[in-house]
C-alpha cells in the first residue's frame, strides 16, 4: 500500500490553516471579553467611587453644620441605592469574569488544536523524507546490483570455457 504523501501533507497543511483561523478567531473573542471585564471593572469602581463621594460630601455637610436629619436620611436613602449600583457592577463584572475565563480555556484549547495540528504536519513531513530516503536507498541498492550483475555476465562471457 502507498501512501500519497504529498496528499497527505496537503491535508496537514489545510488543517493546520483552519486551526490557525479558529486560534485568530479566538484571540479576538478573548481580547474583547477582556475589554469588557475590563470595562466591567471600571464600571464597578467607579460605582464605589460615587459612594465614597457622596459620602464624603455628606460629612462636610454635618461638619460644616448645614445638613438636618431630613437631609441626613435622604443622604442614608441615596448610599442604599449606591450599594445597589455597587452590587450590580460587582455582579456584572463578576459575569465578565466569567465569560472571559471561559474565552481563555476555548483559546487555550484551540491553541493546543493548532499545536497537534502542526504536529501532524511535521510529522507527515518527516515521514515524507524517511519515505524518500528508503526509496533512493533502494534504488541506489537496484544499481549496485544491476552494476554487479552486469559486471558479472561480463567477466562470465570474457572468461574461457
Amino acid at each position: 500500500m502507498a501512501i500519497d504523501w504529498k496528499l497527505l501533507i496537503d491535508v496537514r497543511e489545510r488543517q493546520k490553516s483552519v486551526a490557525m483561523g479558529i486560534v485568530a478567531r479566538d484571540r479576538e473573542a478573548a481580547e474583547e471579553s477582556h475589554a469588557q471585564l475590563q470595562q466591567a471593572e471600571a464600571w464597578r469602581q467607579q460605582q464605589v467611587q460615587s459612594k465614597a463621594q457622596h459620602w464624603q460630601a455628606t460629612v462636610g455637610a454635618l461638619s460644616g453644620g448645614q445638613c438636618n436629619v431630613a437631609q441626613l436620611r435622604h443622604a442614608g436613602a441615596w448610599s442604599g441605592a449606591l450599594d445597589a449600583q455597587i452590587a450590580q457592577a460587582g455582579q456584572a463584572a463578576m459575569q465578565a469574569g466569567q465569560a472571559h475565563a471561559q474565552r481563555e480555556q476555548v483559546l487555550e484549547a484551540s491553541r493546543q488544536q493548532l499545536r497537534a495540528a502542526s504536529g501532524e504536519l511535521e510529522k507527515a513531513q518527516q515521514m515524507q523524507q524517511r519515505a524518500r530516503t528508503e526509496r533512493l536507498r533502494l534504488m541506489e541498492l537496484r544499481q549496485d546490483e544491476a552494476a554487479e550483475e552486469t559486471a558479472s555476465q561480463a567477466w562470465a562471457a570474457r572468461r574461457p570455457i
